[in-house]
């Protein structure tokens, strides 16, 4: 998916090794990995790399999404983050990552001064403004209540969910996902891309599947697909080398055929389908 193609939308493995800039334009380092939350598929961090930039060549950062923009005519993502606090984040080595969770993740955001994308509000997904009260983080860890004990399950990386297996009900192998299309003003998954093998007679195409109808199954190491066969048979998929252009017109109708709500739509979907 070529960035000239569409600058809203890309590629989890587009998005990946692209090159970070500061706003002087230089080269920082670039991005390793996306870890997903699994509950709203939504993007918990982006992982950087920052080659010799400070002496940080041996280690990796956690970094809120938004803390990035996409400059899409350098091929390169905008680091909204002072250099004297990257010079102090605590980073890790890529064979001993932390384990994620609410709470660590919302110690994460504040230290880069960046509300948690699960927090609702005005400041909501919005730089955190100097010298406003807010909350302390165990008021926050109150309020929110379970969410703050999530297992590190619930989050996986980008590169471990691609060429993960999908099954129906009775654990019949379906398919795998092969990437997921990242809203990039969103910072979540606008929806996955899956093939179906021989499944249906499906094997020559791919197609685009709304996130909340794959349900992680942990011990099997497979996402179940939770989309009535018919309604696959009916299904429009498309070729590998011609991808559909994502804009929210199509996804609201890809999204409708399915039988679920946009993201983007706050609404409870009255019905849906039922399951394979």
């Amino acid at each position: 998916m070529a960035y000239r193609d569409n600058p809203y939308f890309l590629s989890a493995s587009t998005i990946k090794k692209d090159k970070i800039v500061n706003k002087s334009g230089e080269n920082l380092g670039k991005i390793e990995e996306l870890m997903i939350d699994l509950q709203d598929g939504r993007i918990a961090y982006s992982v950087l790399s920052f080659g010799g930039f400070l002496g940080m060549g041996n280690k990796l950062f956690a970094i809120p999404w938004n803390a990035l923009t996409l400059r899409a005519h350098e091929h390169a993502f905008l680091l909204d983050i002072p250099k004297e606090t990257l010079e102090k984040a605590e980073g890790f080595d890529k064979d001993h990552w932390p384990t994620t969770n609410r709470e660590w993740l919302a110690t994460m955001y504040s230290y880069y001064g960046y509300q948690p994308y699960w927090q609702t509000g005005v400041a909501g997904q919005t730089r955190i403004l100097t010298g406003m009260s807010e909350e302390t983080e165990s008021e926050r860890m109150a309020r929110m209540g379970s969410t703050a004990g999530i297992d590190y399950t619930d989050f996986l990386s980008a590169s471990t969910i691609k060429g993960d297996k999908v099954v129906n009900r009775s654990g019949e192998n379906l398919g795998k996902i092969e990437e997921l299309m990242i809203d990039l003003q969103d910072g979540r998954i606008a929806y996955s891309v899956l093939s179906f093998g021989g499944f249906l007679g499906m094997g020559n195409k791919l197609f685009a599947i709304p996130w909340n109808a794959l349900t992680l199954r942990a011990h099997e190491h497979a996402f179940l697909l939770d989309i009535p066969k018919e309604t696959l048979e009916k299904a429009e998929g498309f070729d590998k080398d011609h991808w559909p252009t994502t804009n929210r017109e199509w996804l609201a109708t890809m999204y409708k055929f399915y039988g679920y709500q946009p993201y983007w739509q706050t609404e409870m979907v009255e019905s849906r389908p039922g399951n394979i």
